[in-house]
């Protein structure tokens, strides 16, 4: 499939994923079964750890948006002998935040984990062509996304580094608050950003060249937005 197509038809799932109702998140939990069944079929196993280990890392933005809901929806009390406390509503609301974010996150792992980087920012580049039409420049924006996604790869092995030094080596130092630890890593590595921005050279940088979709897949994202868009049909008729 074009990395044009696997773009947009992820900004579909994306933007019905956003919706939030029940039907269409029971869709797109199958939808996204399925894409993962195929790559194994296809012998790309990879992609389900790598999905696992994004979402362990996001765990406590999952804890917060749970606890946020639960305290803050108004609706029936779980405890109904406290005056303030979680809701039914607000745990339905929350479980269903998380499980967009967990679907969108599965969902952006396999389109990362299939498209080559070159590929990616081609196909970026064709779907900004249309920015053009005001003026702006999309080859420089599909630049900037770039050097990004290129700064993104090296601030981690940084960041892994600079943890790392962090690391407690003593009883004494075990003792340190876990939030000190923590900004003197992200003092230090804001620093070498600079410092390391103040002292790259000017390089050339040539973006891939951009090639058009087949005409026939534009079919696929078609199909994808019939099929959710009669799912949140169905779903408002039948409520």
């Amino acid at each position: 499939m074009h990395a044009v197509i696997k773009i947009i038809c992820f900004l579909i799932f994306g933007a019905a994923m956003a919706v939030g109702t029940p039907p269409l998140l029971w869709t797109g939990a199958g939808l996204v079964a399925a894409l993962y069944l195929i790559e194994l079929l296809r012998g790309v196993p990879a992609h389900l750890p790598h999905a696992l280990n994004m979402l362990r890392r996001l765990r406590w933005l999952f804890l917060s948006i749970l606890i946020v809901y639960l305290f803050f929806t108004p609706g029936v009390l779980l405890i109904p002998d406290v005056l303030w406390g979680p809701t039914r509503e607000g745990l339905l609301q929350g479980l269903a935040r998380i499980a967009v974010l967990v679907l969108i996150v599965a969902a952006v792992n396999v389109l990362i984990g299939s498209t080559g980087q070159g590929e990616f920012l081609s196909a970026v580049s064709w779907c900004l062509r249309p920015l053009s039409w005001c003026g702006l420049s999309h080859e420089r924006l599909a630049l900037r996304i770039s050097l990004t996604l290129e700064a993104v790869g090296v601030l981690r092995q940084r960041y892994q580094h600079e943890a790392r030094g962090d690391a407690p080596t003593g009883q004494a130092e075990a003792f340190e608050p876990r939030l000190m630890a923590i900004a003197g890593t992200a003092h230090r590595l804001f620093a070498r950003v600079i410092e390391d921005a103040e002292q790259a050279r000017t390089r050339r940088i040539a973006l891939p060249e951009e090639t058009h979709p087949p005409l026939w897949q534009w079919l696929i994202p078609l199909l994808l937005g019939g099929l959710l868009l009669m799912v949140n049909l169905l779903a408002g008729g039948a409520a």
